[in-house]
């Protein structure tokens, strides 16, 4: 009932702001009852939170494993890139760094 009134307070052609406010109001309130309350977000937020202090547990854990030496050797080849004298775009010079293990 109260939803019928509120569509046709909308839908008439003479509306003024307040009823049409005071009906949004109304229609958002009713159509939304569904999202989570408070308690519900503040029981997501630390089970988020719980998570994150687990995962960062196991981060420092395996950090402090140490690592075995790797049999490969890391080299790092660097080519400088050099501007085109001919482009409409003027560019500065610039190096790009490629790591290889060997």
């Amino acid at each position: 009932m109260l939803m019928k009134t509120v569509v046709l307070l909308v839908s008439g052609r003479k509306r003024k702001p307040v009823f049409v406010a005071v009906a949004w109001c109304a229609l958002v309130t009713g159509l939304f009852p569904a999202c989570a309350s408070r308690k519900e977000f503040q029981k997501g937020y630390e089970r988020g939170a719980a998570d994150t202090v687990k995962r960062q547990y196991w981060i420092q854990q395996n950090l402090q494993k140490g690592e075995k030496a790797s049999p490969y050797r890391l080299t790092i080849y660097r080519m400088p890139v050099a501007p085109d004298p001919d482009a409409k775009v003027k560019t500065v010079p610039y190096e790009i760094a490629i790591p290889i293990y060997e």
